[in-house]
């Protein structure tokens, strides 16, 4: 599948942010749980169920997910009018994410580790689920890389079609003719994400050690408003605006979060 002298040009500049971007989501995430295990004195085993909560909460969301899907294309469901169903899509991820995710580490917290009760817990507890996404995330945009590459030899396409190859050609050029910076956007993001988890895991503790629903519900509300602005914000303006939009949540739930450290904020007499 041969590319234009352009688009040559456009795919060795993508070639090079695609593996950077990518090992930098592995890479990053990792030492960076490891530096906070380290600056705030805490167990790597709490980093690591943090991680273990990701995927428990998308084990369970991706089903619900799916069932949904089958739902409405069998009829079982009345599918949403066509102008809406962006919005519907939208409103349905984010507000799963957000009861998934959140619930999860409030399960966590009560059930898998109860001795955790601390702000430093928290951070720690966070950086793991994050660190987690990021890793699966920048594994499987290194797969896709490689399967790219794959489809630019001739063998890739032996046997093929001609209406599949035209499609696999089609597919392969706009990978390779995306801006360099997109990937770099994405690892960024990733960044931004983690702080947000880390974030998100301190108001669930509250939700523990006070008794109160409220900063569950908050929790879950800022998770699923934080992924659906940042949806509508790519699909109106770009990812360049998405990324603005998940920074601005991320710093603000980052600043509430530093604010709880203060000992009064976070007791210990959990329930």
């Amino acid at each position: 599948m041969g590319l234009s002298g352009k688009g040559r040009c456009l795919a060795l500049m993508i070639a090079a942010t695609i593996p950077l971007a990518a090992v930098s989501m592995i890479v990053f995430p990792i030492v960076l749980v490891w530096w906070l295990t380290r600056r705030l004195s805490m167990p790597l085993s709490l980093a690591l169920c943090g991680a273990g909560t990701f995927l428990v909460a998308q084990a369970l969301r991706f089903p619900l997910l799916q069932g949904l899907t089958s739902l409405f294309e069998t009829g079982a469901l009345p599918a949403p009018p066509a102008a809406y169903l962006l919005v519907f899509n939208i409103a349905v991820l984010s507000l799963t994410a957000g009861l998934f995710e959140e619930g999860a580490r409030y399960g966590a917290y009560r059930y898998a580790i109860p001795e955790a009760r601390s702000w430093n817990a928290a951070v720690t507890f966070g950086a793991g689920h994050g660190a987690m996404e990021a890793v699966i995330l920048g594994g499987l945009m290194g797969v896709e890389f490689f399967g790219m590459l794959a489809l630019g030899t001739p063998e890739a396409t032996q046997g093929v079609d001609p209406a599949t190859h035209a499609q696999l050609a089609e597919q392969t050029e706009r990978y390779w003719a995306l801006p360099a910076y997109m990937p770099l956007i994405g690892a960024l993001e990733r960044a931004f994400a983690i702080g947000f988890h880390i974030a998100m895991a301190v108001f669930v503790l509250q939700a523990v050690v006070r008794r109160s629903w409220t900063w569950l519900a908050a929790a879950i509300a800022a998770h699923a408003l934080a992924n659906a602005a940042g949806a509508v914000a790519l699909v109106r303006s770009g990812p360049v605006a998405a990324e603005i939009v998940v920074a601005i949540f991320a710093g603000a739930a980052l600043y509430i979060a530093f604010r709880l450290r203060r000992p009064a904020n976070i007791r210990s007499d959990a329930a």
